[in-house]
């Protein structure tokens, strides 16, 4: 006979949407009581719960935060700060390949509501997730966590060679993947069944150095004259993250951001300014290569909508980004 149980994962796949909840100021009792979720699971990462109950309490969670794209937040922070059950297992590994071979055998290990499957032919290798049966909820949102979490680990290890236009993802719903993530170019409505992520297969091999975003700056490799120095690196590596902020970039430094704020204005210059002058370095250089769109330049700046680029870009050189790229004809 077919198995008639509901697919089950471990709590601990839950447990970053509910730190994130808690630390946007949401009363996670509260919503454990509501989603009638064991308050256990906060210590007991092991237990199995239906993923329906998963899917509904992540959907929850959004719609109480009024954040429309809680799933890609997350899964890019787990991504860039080596946090969660899974990725905690892929730190380590240099290349895309070696990547997405760890994640297929970690990410088993949480459940048996899934089935992940990697092809290559040699021209695109492609990352398919099923499901084993239809879902009971919405699983937008964890689908979106699962593609940012994968993106925000691939790109870094294929360095320049990143090209939005190379992929294709096949997603629920394209509403809940923020442009920051992937352009809408780059995606396909697909059905509840599953996620696709395909991409160059020469990206397989790649091998870009990597480190996790969080990397306390006084234990990487590079030494730093100043602290200047070690914000203005960290933020270079950093810029397209919209949300980066002194507090992030003080968690690097192992150093409260009242400190940093403190010490930078002690060399004269202060995080804010550091990070501008980041992202203007790196627009100025990118548009005059003409080899990025003026939205793709945008998103590596860290910008989230390009009305806001061209105001920044406006304010560092006097013209518009369109009106400097026409020049260059």
């Amino acid at each position: 006979m077919p198995d008639s149980s509901p697919p089950l994962v471990r709590t601990a796949l839950l447990m970053p949407l509910i730190h994130h909840f808690e630390e946007h100021g949401g009363d996670v009792d509260l919503l454990l009581a509501d989603m009638q979720i064991s308050n256990a699971i906060r210590t007991d990462f092991d237990r199995l719960i239906p993923v329906k109950a998963i899917y509904e309490t992540i959907d929850e969670i959004a719609t109480r935060l009024g954040d429309p794209f809680l799933g890609a937040t997350v899964g890019r922070d787990m991504a860039r700060n080596a946090m969660g059950p899974v990725t905690k297992h892929l730190t380590r590994e240099q290349t895309v390949g070696n990547l997405l071979d760890r994640f297929l055998i970690s990410v088993g290990s949480y459940g048996n509501s899934t089935n992940y499957r990697l092809e290559n032919d040699g021209q695109n290798a492609t990352l398919k997730m099923t499901r084993k049966a239809q879902p009971d909820a919405n699983p937008a949102h964890p689908d979106a966590l699962t593609l940012a979490l994968l993106v925000e680990q691939i790109r870094p290890r294929v360095g320049q060679s990143w090209d939005p236009k190379n992929v294709l993802a096949v997603v629920v719903d394209e509403t809940v993947v923020p442009d920051w993530l992937l352009p809408r170019s780059s995606l396909i409505t697909g059905s509840k069944m599953g996620l696709t992520l395909r991409f160059p297969s020469l990206w397989m091999v790649l091998n870009q150095a990597y480190s996790p975003g969080d990397t306390p700056l006084g234990e990487t490799n590079k030494e730093y004259g100043t602290l200047a120095e070690a914000v203005r690196s960290f933020c270079k590596e950093h810029m397209s993250d919209p949300k980066l902020d002194i507090t992030k970039t003080a968690r690097a430094c192992r150093l409260h951001p009242k400190a940093l704020s403190r010490k930078l204005s002690n060399e004269d210059t202060s995080f804010k300014a550091i990070l501008d002058d980041q992202r203007r370095q790196f627009a100025i250089a990118a548009i005059g290569q003409g080899k990025m769109t003026v939205t793709e330049i945008a998103l590596r700046t860290g910008f989230t909508q390009a009305s806001n680029f061209t105001r920044a870009y406006r304010r560092w050189t006097g013209e518009a980004p369109s009106d400097a790229r026409s020049k260059q004809r």
